[in-house]
Parts: C-alpha cells; structure tokens; sequence
C-alpha cells in the first residue's frame, strides 16, 4: 500500500515538473501578462537614458493595455539595470533570457553593452529590440533575434557633416570622440563624409568615458585653429567639455551627436551650451501626439529616447498581436512588420531587421531647451 502511494505520488511530480517544462519552452504562452524587459543604466552616469526607456515602455504599454492589451493579454514592463557596463550587461542578459516568463527584452544603452548581451539573448531564443545603440554593424552579423528601432550613427553624423560643411561653410573641425563602441563608430562616419565634402579634419582627439579634465585637449583645440568642434559624445561630458573649452576661451561653433539630446544637456550646461546644434529622425505627427502624452504625464519634454522605447513597444504588441506571443513567433512577427504606425511615424524593418529611415532635422539649444533650428 505504502509504495502504490509512493509510486502515485512520483507519477503527479512527473506530470508536474513535464507541465512545468513544456511552458519554459520560447515563454509562457499560458500567462495572462506578456512581459517585456526594459534594461539599461537606471544608476550612474547614464541613468538619464534607462529613465527614458522606462518610461517610454511604460506610457506605450499603458496605452496599449487601456485599449485591450494584446491577444488578451496585458503588458508587463520588467526593469533591468546593466549599469552601462559590458560585464553587468551579459549578466543581466542571461537573466533576462532564462526567466521563462520573459518574452522579448529592449535596450541596451551603448553598442559595446548590446555587442555583450546579444549572443546571450541569440542562444536563449529571446528577440531583442535595440532602442539606441548606433553602430550599424549590429543589426549586420546575421543574428536574426535583433531588432533596432533607432537610427544608426552614420545617418546623424552624415547629416552633420552635411550641415557644417555645405550648408554652414566650416571647412576647419575639430572632432572630439568617446574611446567607445559608439564614439569611434559615428566619428569614422563623420570624417569621411566632412572630408568628401571638401571639410579638413585639424584635430582628432579621443577621451575616455571617465574623463572630467580636458584641459590638456583643449590646449591642442585653441592651437588648431577650428571653426567648428563635433563632439561623438554623451550629454554629460559633452557639457564638461564645452563648458571646460568655453571658459579657457575657444570660440568655434560646437555641434554634437544626437546622443546628447537629454532635457539634462540644456539643463546642466546653462549658457555654456546655448546655440550647440545637433540632430535628429524627423518628427512627424505620431511623434507629437506621444510627446503631448508625456508632458501630460511627467511634466517634461521627452527625449528621442523615449520616444524610440515608446515605438519598440508598439513593435513587439504588434507582432505579438499578428504571430503570436511566444518568443518564436515575436521575431517572426516583428520580421514582417511594415509601415506600421508608431511613435516614430511608419515603422518597416529592412533585410537586417533595421529600421528605415528617411530624413533628419536639425535641433540648436535656444533660451535652455532644444528647439527646431532655421538655416
């Protein structure tokens, strides 16, 4: 009688650990939540940007469970922080990609977190949606588990290059580049087009990530003899080196990646940055109706950040409303997608899973906050 009960018993904790076993496979398609991960920097430095993310997933998913969710589901945005750094970011990622539950992931900041966290999410079978990092290489490499909503650096540090030299007529730059992924990505792009554009390149200087002092660079700017300093940077350091630059006297005209467009970038330069020029993915009326949406919400202007987190969202509910809603059927889904209204305006993916874009326009800092620029 005792080992019938036995036998009994392990035969129901078979069934159970089979049951359990058969929903961990490509996520819990039996859940009444789809759950998303949002990972970033929500501490340090860079905490600005996995603000922006957060909170551009999460009015997107407001929006979309307040309609009825997606294929009866509601939409759970999890938050992960990968601090910025490489190491943190593969971490992270292989949590992110063996919580079952979990059935795409969005982010990271930098090319360098993404270039370490997207093998993780490829051997996982977990669909990313890449929300900033620009190097184009990432969407190049065959990993069909990756998806970018966001531009990539060649496009804005053309369309700089663009400005400065055809249509602003500085022949004379300066570039100053982050010694990252990102940084040494865009400023390759930069210079060959400023150069093919007739442009001289008269200093080159790579810094840090860490850096705070740029004094001994700002010595070699001032001997240079600029008329214009592109900076491949962050919002944060680019106001340290303009401010830095600014009070030892350079008087260039400054221009700046997309990158550091932050309310924070107006906000903690002050006068120092009034009139730096930059650019961004032409905004249409999707754009600003999601903007009105977050200014009613959280009293600021939203940065292209959020709007990107905003738009990936909308992405996944709509591949998961068309294909399914394991993992799978997430990528397939988000593979086919074309012109589909987002945030961003029309949304396709092309051949390696990057979004297309068309157009930029240009952005100066005026009395403390971006504003559309006119030539």
């Amino acid at each position: 009688m005792r080992r019938g009960r036995i036998r009994w018993l392990f035969a129901v904790l078979v069934l159970a650990l089979l049951a359990a076993g058969c929903g961990s496979a490509g996520g819990a398609s039996d859940s009444t939540e789809l759950k998303i991960a949002v990972v970033g920097p929500m501490t340090g430095d860079a905490a600005q940007y996995g603000q922006d993310f957060t909170r551009g997933a999460e009015l997107a998913a407001e929006k979309i469970n307040a309609a009825g969710g997606v294929a009866g589901k509601q939409i759970s945005i999890v938050t992960f922080d990968d601090r910025n750094d490489t190491t943190e970011a593969a971490s992270v990622a292989q949590k992110i990609a063996t919580d079952a539950s979990i059935v795409a992931s969005m982010g990271h900041f930098t090319s360098s977190t993404v270039y370490a966290a997207m093998p993780i999410y490829k051997s996982n079978e977990l669909p990313l949606v890449v929300i900033s990092a620009s190097d184009p290489k990432i969407t190049e490499q065959g990993n069909e588990w990756v998806f970018r909503v966001s531009p990539t650096n060649n496009l804005g540090a053309e369309a700089m290059a663009d400005l400065i030299v055809k249509q602003l007529g500085l022949k004379k730059i300066a570039v100053f580049y982050l010694n990252t992924d990102f940084g040494k990505s865009e400023r390759e792009y930069f210079v060959a087009r400023a150069t093919a554009n007739g442009g001289e390149i008269v200093l080159d200087e790579a810094y840090q990530p860490d850096a705070k002092d740029f004094s001994s660079s700002i010595i070699k700017l001032k001997n240079a003899g600029a008329e214009a300093v592109y900076l491949s940077s962050y919002y944060s350091d680019a106001v340290l080196l303009i401010r830095q630059a600014k009070d030892a006297g350079v008087e260039a005209r400054w221009f700046a990646s997309g990158a550091i467009i932050s309310p924070q970038f107006p906000e903690i330069g002050g006068q120092a940055v009034e009139g730096v020029l930059t650019s961004r993915v032409s905004q249409g009326e999707s754009w600003d109706a999601v903007a009105a949406e977050y200014r009613s919400k959280h009293g600021a202007e939203p940065s292209p950040f959020v709007i990107y987190a905003y738009s990936a969202v909308q992405a996944i509910a709509a591949a998961a409303q068309d294909a399914g809603t394991s993992r799978e059927a997430i990528r397939d889904g988000l593979a086919k997608i074309k012109d589909l209204e987002t945030a961003l305006g029309p949304l396709t993916f092309d051949e390696n899973r990057q979004a297309v874009y068309q157009s930029f326009d240009y952005l100066v800092v005026k009395d403390g906050q971006f504003q559309p620029w006119q030539p």
